[in-house]
């Protein structure tokens, strides 16, 4: 069990806004070791990926123990902590799965690299299995520790974030049964960081050409959710009155935190200032069913807007309601219905452009679709102003680096009190606005229509892994254990 937990805590100190995202090419060497008690080898999976979401995560603990009931009034600090403890316990469930496989057949394949791609395949597919349905969600996955690591990176073009994790489990998995000492380890990540070195300073050069505004309110929770929002739209024309004419300007998400402002006398100047200046910002939107919805003015009109699709478990909506009925207390400022449509917009001046709003962008086929939509740029809003720990926002932002690899697209992310920022179309980083400051900045873009592989077939990664798990035990057996 002690492994199990040292793996852990080496792999969170990998995650972004730790410590160095190469210590994930060793931190899992201790977890195959706690599975060398195969009978428990499912428990100290599902014990490891427990710690890891526990431990990397911890900036959520603040949220639910105090901010939401601060805001919303509806539950204790206890009950926000034990609703984190639950969370963990969701996200980890996957990892049964695992460690059961792990468990059952690693004994009984023969040869190190069958026994190397089997494990990868396992783990690669509870991966994927802890990114699908309602509660579904992909943060601190292993492929995140290498946001910067920008040569490596590259194959999530072709098999998306899922290549990655399974690349990190069999280098570690090849370490631990050629039992490396601490020597070949280095000697290992150095060759690994070489070739990372050899393609990163080879890939094309980029003269982004398209300038752009990125807004950054930089407003505290406590001020977002209680100022009127005529206070609130005249701070945005100050901060905005010397910025560009004719650039597009992206606000955050929900820069009027409760308030659908349509056929109202702050939509008009809202348009009044679109005749200049471009804008794209967030607010609910209250028809027929309410939305979390990302608006976008030019020329004086609303020319459209996008509503979220993939909404926050618990706080956006109530996911399996026959079972989590109980947990509606956890509700935001109201339940939204998700979105169903893919939209792109085109406005005068500017490439063809797809928006994502808060954590879409820890989803890949969110991206994946708008950009097979006809998007040439990604634009993501999000209000990460919940969070005081840079660790979160580091999180969040090194998503964007993934989803702009995986469509060969420019994207940007504009949060209220940051990060903002924008990184090309090969994920190098580009340029960040300083963070929790109320400031503008220009950020240039380029406009690209690559296909890519990943574009084009999504998480295929994931069916080659199940197969692999599934077939290698059954052609790499050992037939001197012949318990299969």
């Amino acid at each position: 069990m002690i492994f199990a937990i040292i793996s852990s805590i080496l792999t969170s100190l990998s995650m972004p806004g730790f410590l160095w995202g190469g210590i994930v090419w060793f931190s899992l060497i201790f977890l195959f070791k706690s599975m060398e008690n195969r009978k428990l080898s499912f428990l100290y999976a599902f014990l490891y990926e427990y710690l890891l979401i526990f431990i990397s995560m911890y900036w959520v603990i603040p949220i639910l123990t105090k901010n939401l009931p601060e805001f919303f009034g509806k539950f204790s600090s206890i009950t926000g902590f034990f609703v984190y403890l639950l969370l963990c316990l969701v996200e980890a469930i996957p990892f049964l799965l695992f460690g059961a496989l792990y468990g059952y057949f690693i004994d009984r394949i023969k040869g190190d690299i069958p026994k190397a791609l089997f494990v990868s395949s396992a783990f690669t597919f509870s991966e994927f299995l802890r990114g699908i349905g309602e509660l579904g969600f992909t943060g601190i996955r292993l492929s995140d520790a290498l946001y910067k690591d920008i040569g490596i990176i590259q194959i999530a073009s072709i098999t998306g974030t899922l290549g990655i994790v399974f690349l990190i489990v069999f280098i570690n998995y090849i370490l631990y049964i050629k039992r490396s000492k601490i020597q070949v380890i280095i000697i290992t990540i150095s060759f690994i960081y070489l070739a990372n070195w050899i393609v990163s300073t080879n890939l094309p050069l980029n003269s982004a050409n398209v300038p752009i505004v990125a807004v950054q309110t930089n407003y505290e929770q406590q001020i977002k959710y209680t100022s009127k929002s005529e206070k609130i739209m005249y701070d945005i024309e100050n901060l905005i009155a010397n910025t560009p004419n004719n650039y597009l300007h992206i606000l955050p998400e929900a820069v009027f935190a409760t308030e659908d402002i349509r056929n109202s006398q702050l939509e008009e100047k809202l348009k009044n200032i679109s005749k200049r200046k471009p804008i794209i910002l967030g607010f609910p939107t209250y028809d027929s069913q309410p939305k979390n919805s990302a608006l976008v003015y030019a020329n004086g009109n609303l020319v459209g807007k996008y509503d979220k699709i993939k909404l926050f478990p618990f706080v956006e909506f109530l996911p399996y309601e026959k079972f989590f009925k109980k947990f509606e207390f956890l509700k935001g400022v109201a339940y939204f219905t998700p979105g169903d449509e893919f939209k792109t917009f085109k406005i005068d001046g500017f490439p063809e452009f797809g928006i994502q709003i808060c954590f879409e962008s820890y989803f890949p086929e969110i991206s994946r679709n708008l950009s097979n939509n006809g998007a040439k740029v990604l634009f993501v809003i999000t209000n990460d102003g919940w969070y005081k720990h840079d660790t979160a926002l580091w999180q969040h932002f090194s998503k964007i680096v993934f989803r702009a690899i995986e469509n060969q697209r420019y994207v940007v992310q504009v949060s209220n009190t940051g990060i903002s920022g924008v990184v090309d179309n090969f994920g190098r980083i580009q340029k960040i606005l300083p963070l929790r400051n109320q400031t503008t900045g220009i950020l240039n873009i380029k406009p690209k229509n690559t296909k890519t592989l990943y574009q084009k077939f999504g998480d295929w990664f994931s069916i080659l892994s199940i197969l692999l798990a599934l077939l290698i035990p059954l052609f790499y057996r050992d037939r001197r254990k012949n318990r299969i």
